[in-house]
This record gives structure tokens, C-alpha cells and sequence, in this order.
């Protein structure tokens, strides 16, 4: 019989209500582990002491000019860069200073099923004033993140970068350089779906997008359900634009994190091609492109040689709007100005945009018989509704009523089919695994399909991907539009024995 850990039936409505007594407490203060003297232990053994120290809390920020309430991890938004070698430990202690509670997912990670951060499918949520310890070891390198499971903490700021660093890294660099790009609220997010559905009076982020957008792909228009104030890179906004300096020829290794609730971008250096070198922290043949889509939750890094001296503006272009958010990179020699003007996105694309061209630097193939999932992902865009197979998951504003789990057997090579009967983009992401992107639906014979662990799919598109099961637990499959989301677009992908 598989081993489950413990879960709760709690739902994410309930959560909003606080109404049930949530996680277990740790110590606030914890001591590092005693030392041992031959001849045996000397002292009873403690938790070892965690690394970093996450103390979650509600302020006020304004990176668009207006105070906006804000949920922050150590006072910053977003929150602080997490830096790893591949192979050490990760223990974080989480301190919830909020008054409702909250969880940490680690995004792409490969975690044993209880650290995963999900409530009510792998872990009770952290209550306020309470304390937990995430802790696991790391046996992947890559660009990650983290962010909350709870409500709309992921909205209102508590998510952050998480690298780890390669013990063999094939690539050379001068500088090892996190973008993430969010989508900045500046109104409670808890009130965009009843804008939407019509139930409150709406405000200029649910309005149609100004005209004159970045259409995706140049011949369709990219639909948006959120028409956000504004956009941050690094935290910052176009009003005090993030710099780098460097210097003529140094070679630059961007991680890009779309970190974002409900937006994709394309992003360009101006004057600078790319080298893309990964996806979604796993690797893949280099390639070199003009330019990167990415859709939320996804990640790619990129390598970039600077040409000659001078400033160089980072457009982070925001589909489906008119609207960017922009860094600089500028030498020494050379003041830094950003150029806000629209950018032509000419060359070749790369990222989502071509997700085809991606592939492994070795065989992905996976072996044995095949359990086959057909997902139908559907909506209602009036009455904002988003399902699975026409099942919708129990969410604060979902209908009510069950989806079933979508069941697979460890060792099992899964491949699901995912069918997009909406006019909407949407990013998928699956927990605990990682999988094979086929370059086409029924295509077998794509032995250097590339590793993601997050999608998007078109309107009226059909993608397929394949994965091992090899994770046993309940895991979240779910859009990473946290308002599809919330009106009911996820399951779980449950092992049985």
C-alpha cells in the first residue's frame, strides 16, 4: 500500500475564513546541533539550525506611487533571493506574522510531498503566529522560485527567487543576474472575480487593456482578463528603473522568472542578442534568439555578451497591453537612461513562442506502457468559471462540488493530453515532477524533448507531455493564473496503490 502523509479537507474558502485550527508550531528559536565528543553523544540532539529565516508579514508599499497593502517576506517585495549549490540541504524556518494563514511552495522543486506547500493536499497552512521548518535536500540545480499557496498572498508580493547553482556548470559567466518580473495590483485582489462576474462595481483592472498591445502570436490577439496598473522587475517600476553595471564584453547569465499572478512578457535587450540555455531550470541546447516569451511561472536563462559601452534598456513587454516594465544595463562609462518607448520585437523568438525549438542536451525518452490522461480545459468567461474535464476544484470561487483526483501508479509513464477549448492562454503547472514537452501531440519518436515543469497552452490548442511516476503523494496540477485558479481551474494527481 502507498504512504500518504496526513492531509486536511480544508478548502481554500474555509482558509479565507480562518475558521479551522490550522499548522502545528516549531520553535521560534532553534539551536544548532551539539557537538559529540569520543565516546558518544554529550547532549540531547536538536532541530539543526535552518539557514534562512523567512519572517512573513502585512505593510504597505508603493512601487507604483499609490500605498498598496502587501504581504512581505523580511520587509521586501518580492521577496529575498534564495542562493543554493546543487547538493547542499534547504531548511527554511517560515515565522507567519500575518493574522490568516500561509504556506511556501517551492516552484519546480522536486520535494518529498508534505514540504510542498499546498493546503488542504500536502500540508496544513502555517497559522498565524505559528512556525514551520521546510526542509529537504536539493538534487537539481536551476532557476526557481517560491510563493504562496494561500488566498492571494502570491498577488500581493510573498514569492522570491530560488537558484541553485550547478556543481558542473557547462557555461562561462562574468555575472549571474536575476530578473523577476510580477504584475503589481494596487486593489485587493480578492475583489478582481466579482468585478469580472459583474457581483461588484468594476475598477480600471478589470476594464478592457488599452489598445495597441503585443499581440502573441503577431497574427492573434493575446487575451487578458486583468488589466494590471502596472509592471515590476526586480521589485521596481518604470518610476526607478533596476540597473546593472558592467563592463564592455563581460557576459551576463540571466535567469528570467515570470513570477507574475496572471501576465507573459516578452522580454528584450536592446542592441544584444540572447543565448538560451535553459528552461525552467532544466538545460537545453543552446540557441540564439532575439528575443523571449514567457509565460507566468515559467523560467529561462539566457546568456548575453555586452557588445560595446554604453546603456542598454531590459524591455519586459507585457501581452496583450500596451504597457512594459524596464531595467538597464549599462557600462561604467555610460550613465544609465532607460528608453521607455515600445520596442520592435523583431528576430527570432524563443521561450513559448517556440517552444518546438526547444531541446534536451540528452535523451528524455521515457520506457514502459503508457497510462494515458485526457484533460479538457474549459471556461465560461461570463460567468468566470474555469474547469477540468468540466469539473471544477473546490476553490473560494468555484461552484461547489468535487473534482475527482486524476489517478496514477508509481513507476507508470503518464502522458496527458491537454486540450484548450478556451479562447485564453493558460499556464500549467504540475508539482513534484518534472516532464517531457512533446514537440506535437503524438509524437513518439521525440527523444530530446525538453524537461519543464510548466506549460502554456493556446485557445483551441492540444498539447501532450509525459512524465514518471516517480513521486508518490497527492500533487496539485493546476493554471497559474491565480484567478483561473480561483474559479475552479485545478486537480490533483493522486497515487494509488
Amino acid at each position: 500500500m502507498t504512504w500518504r502523509p496526513p492531509v486536511s479537507a480544508i478548502s481554500r474558502r474555509q482558509l479565507l475564513g480562518a475558521s479551522v485550527p490550522l499548522a502545528l508550531a516549531v520553535p521560534a528559536v532553534l539551536r544548532a546541533e551539539p557537538t559529540s565528543q569520543e565516546g558518544g553523544q554529550t547532549a540531547p540532539p536538536f532541530q539543526a539550525k535552518p539557514d534562512h529565516t523567512f519572517n512573513i508579514n502585512a505593510a504597505t508599499v508603493a512601487p507604483l506611487g499609490t500605498p498598496t497593502p502587501a504581504t512581505l517576506v523580511n520587509g521586501t517585495y518580492p521577496g529575498p533571493e534564495l542562493r543554493y549549490r546543487e547538493g547542499d540541504h534547504l531548511r527554511v524556518l517560515a515565522n507567519n506574522q500575518l493574522n490568516v494563514p500561509t504556506t511556501i511552495h517551492w516552484h519546480g522543486m522536486i520535494v518529498p510531498n508534505y514540504m510542498d506547500g499546498v493546503p488542504g493536499v500536502t500540508q496544513m497552512p502555517i497559522a498565524p503566529g505559528r512556525s514551520v521548518i521546510y526542509e529537504y535536500p536539493l538534487r537539481q540545480s536551476g532557476t526557481y522560485w517560491y510563493h504562496s499557496h494561500v488566498g492571494f498572498q502570491e498577488q500581493t508580493g510573498l514569492s522570491g527567487p530560488l537558484i541553485i547553482e550547478s556543481r558542473n556548470e557547462p557555461h562561462a559567466y562574468d555575472h549571474d543576474v536575476v530578473v523577476f518580473l510580477q504584475d503589481f495590483l494596487n486593489q485587493a485582489p480578492a475583489g478582481i472575480v466579482p468585478q469580472i462576474r459583474g457581483q461588484q462595481t468594476p475598477t480600471s483592472a478589470v476594464q478592457p487593456p488599452k489598445q495597441g498591445g503585443y499581440p502573441f502570436p503577431a497574427d492573434r490577439k493575446f487575451e487578458v482578463d486583468v488589466n494590471y496598473p502596472g509592471y515590476l522587475l526586480n521589485g521596481r517600476s518604470n518610476r526607478d528603473p533596476w540597473t546593472l553595471k558592467v563592463r564592455r564584453g563581460d557576459r551576463i547569465r540571466f535567469r528570467m522568472i515570470n513570477g507574475s499572478t496572471a501576465s507573459f512578457f516578452r522580454v528584450m535587450l536592446d542592441g544584444h542578442k540572447m543565448q538560451l540555455i535553459a528552461a525552467d531550470g532544466q538545460p537545453v541546447e543552446p540557441s540564439e534568439i532575439s528575443n523571449l516569451v514567457l509565460a507566468t511561472a515559467e523560467r529561462y536563462d539566457v546568456l548575453v555578451t555586452v557588445q560595446e559601452s554604453g546603456s542598454f534598456t531590459l524591455h519586459a513587454a507585457a501581452l496583450g497591453t500596451k504597457d512594459q516594465v524596464v531595467g538597464v544595463v549599462h557600462t561604467a562609462d555610460a550613465r544609465a537612461q532607460a528608453q521607455l518607448s515600445r520596442p520592435k520585437f523583431d528576430g527570432r523568438s524563443g521561450g513559448l513562442a517556440d517552444y518546438a525549438s526547444l531541446k534536451a542536451p540528452y535523451p528524455t525518452t521515457i520506457d514502459g506502457p503508457v497510462n494515458q490522461i485526457d484533460v479538457e480545459l474549459g471556461g465560461m468567461m461570463k460567468k468566470y468559471l474555469w474547469s477540468m474535464n468540466g469539473e471544477y476544484y473546490p476553490e473560494v470561487y468555484s461552484p461547489d462540488g468535487k473534482a475527482e483526483p486524476l489517478k496514477v501508479r508509481y513507476g507508470q509513464r503518464v502522458r496527458v493530453r491537454l486540450t484548450n477549448k478556451t479562447m485564453m492562454y493558460h499556464p500549467m503547472h504540475l508539482h513534484g515532477h518534472f516532464f517531457r514537452l512533446l514537440p506535437k501531440p503524438g509524437d513518439r519518436e521525440a527523444t530530446h524533448a525538453p524537461i519543464k515543469d510548466t506549460l502554456a497552452i493556446g485557445p483551441k490548442q492540444e498539447i501532450e507531455f509525459e512524465f514518471l511516476a516517480d513521486n508518490p503523494g497527492r500533487w496539485f496540477f493546476h493554471c497559474h493564473n491565480l484567478y483561473h485558479l480561483a474559479s475552479g481551474m485545478a486537480r490533483v494527481v493522486e497515487y494509488e496503490s
